[in-house]
């Protein structure tokens, strides 16, 4: 590891104990440079991590990170934008979310647009969401529906193990409609058959 305080000492005796000033100086902006270097490298890597961190919607650490790199550096122009850089980062990934949620919707995709609903709940604030909540409704309402339709189809054609996970996520995504009291209803008896199912796909498989 480099010691530039070591250094900067050896330097200075140098020049002013032993009479080599030019040589010092020379020495003196060597070791100037190869800090300037080791600190603007270290910048761009913690900057670079930090647009890693905005790229994977993570704004907690990423603004914690600019934290700690503004205390260490704050006089860095880099550095003091950084506020700003994740700040429009984030405003850029919401308006992404947005399109992609419209488009979805108007496509009627509506596990995508679920998922993307998702992500708007943990990105945008209730003003910023308030536009699209009609839109947020329906698409809740149509998953419910469809999940539904697959539920009663399962069971019709006996897959009880698509019947129970289908269940399963119908009580947890809407545990007050009346398909996940149906489900309820149901579920031991539902449990039951699917692990017979998979009991026999296993032995079927080790027939095979």
């Amino acid at each position: 590891m480099e010691d530039y305080d070591a250094a900067m000492a050896l330097v200075k005796d140098m020049g002013e104990v032993y009479g080599y000033r030019e040589e010092a100086e020379q020495f003196r902006q060597q070791i100037l440079e190869q800090q300037t270097k080791k600190r603007d490298a270290l910048i761009d890597r913690h900057v670079s991590r930090i647009d890693d961190l905005c790229g994977e919607g993570d704004w907690v650490q990423a603004r914690h990170e600019a934290d700690r790199l503004m205390r260490m550096y704050p006089d860095f122009p880099s550095v003091r934008e950084l506020p700003n850089r994740i700040r429009q980062a984030r405003e850029k990934h919401k308006q992404s979310l947005i399109v992609e949620f419209k488009e979805a919707f108007d496509r009627e995709d509506m596990n995508r647009a679920m998922d993307l609903l998702k992500e708007m709940d943990k990105n945008l604030s209730p003003e910023e969401a308030a536009p699209y909540a009609e839109m947020a409704r329906e698409v809740l309402s149509k998953k419910k529906e469809n999940m539904g339709v697959r539920f009663k189809m399962a069971v019709q054609d006996r897959d009880w193990i698509e019947a129970l996970n289908v269940g399963e996520q119908l009580i947890k995504d809407y545990p007050n409609s009346a398909y996940a009291d149906e489900v309820r209803q149901m579920l031991d008896q539902l449990r039951d058959r699917a692990a017979a199912q998979r009991a026999a796909m296993s032995k079927e498989g080790a027939k095979g």
